[in-house]
């Protein structure tokens, strides 16, 4: 019992003595001077060490995952300049697409410009591939001024003629087909003088207009040029057709039938032009 009381009491007296050296200790810190002691660099230097010693593991594994991150960002960026690689050839082609699309556009404008007729500007937004040299839509209907009969024309040439009318579209049919044909007069210019026939059919192997009824007096060359007549059918006069390609005798050798190249390409028809009215109505 004795013993328990006695080693109590040195407890007790063990705890206070280390109280007066801790406050002996910070008051001691708390003092103005110049120079530390080695007491304090001891320890300054240990608790630095320790520091050292428990940051580096966290330290190696920090700069771990900030090298996973890195890999991950670099993998990425690495994806991304993939495809913007792989986007290259598309981006160039519809570059390539645009500029030509705007070089078409520039000369639509001005041919439509220098023309003597009324015009209405229109784009082909359909065409059946089963009917692909027989018609196709445009985006411009009786809203836009557009009716039955009209003529319908591209930057180079006579295209085809208006055959039915929406608010917003129409249909044309092209001057290929038997229908837009029928009583087409054309006018074959030989030099000064003009000789007069008609469209009798395409010749689809050679890809030309087959112009009947050219009187044999005037032997027609290659090279002349065949525009429309106005003598006969919708067509207004002098609508530029295409230029003759080959000059034969018909069958009894009374007239001369011609083979006229046609200046539009009717694979490649984007931009048209619509004629509203010809010359003489202008001044209406």
């Amino acid at each position: 019992m004795r013993v328990t009381k006695f080693f109590n009491r040195n407890r007790m007296l063990i705890v206070l003595f280390g109280i007066v050296v801790l406050i002996a200790l910070i008051g001691f810190s708390l003092s103005d001077r110049d120079s530390t002691t080695k007491a304090e660099q001891f320890t300054g230097d240990t608790v630095a060490v320790t520091q050292k010693v428990v940051d580096a593991p966290f330290s190696f594994i920090g700069n771990i995952f900030s090298s996973i991150t890195g890999s991950f960002s670099a993998l990425e960026e690495n994806e991304a300049l993939k495809e913007q690689l792989d986007m290259l050839p598309q981006l160039q082609a519809d570059n390539e697409r645009l500029a030509a699309e705007n070089e078409e556009l520039r000369e639509s404008l001005e041919v439509s410009s220098s023309m003597a007729y009324e015009t209405v500007n229109a784009r082909v937004i359909s065409r059946a591939p089963d009917q692909w040299l027989e018609s196709f839509t445009i985006d411009k209907g009786e809203k836009d001024g557009v009716e039955e009969g009209m003529a319908v024309s591209t930057s180079e040439g006579l295209i085809g003629i208006v055959t039915r009318v929406n608010g917003n579209s129409s249909f044309i049919e092209m001057i290929s087909t038997n229908a837009s044909q029928n009583n087409m007069s054309v006018e074959v210019r030989h030099n000064d003088e003009a000789v007069y026939g008609n469209i009798r059919n395409f010749d689809t192997e050679k890809d030309v207009l087959v112009v009947e009824n050219i009187k044999s007096q005037v032997k027609l060359e290659e090279g002349d040029e065949v525009y429309t007549s106005g003598l006969t059918g919708a067509f207004p006069e002098g609508i530029v057709i295409g230029k003759v390609v080959e000059v034969e005798n018909d069958e009894y050798g009374l007239s001369q039938n011609a083979y006229v190249q046609m200046n539009s390409d009717l694979n490649d028809v984007d931009n048209v032009f619509v004629l509203k009215r010809d010359p003489d109505s202008l001044e209406d």
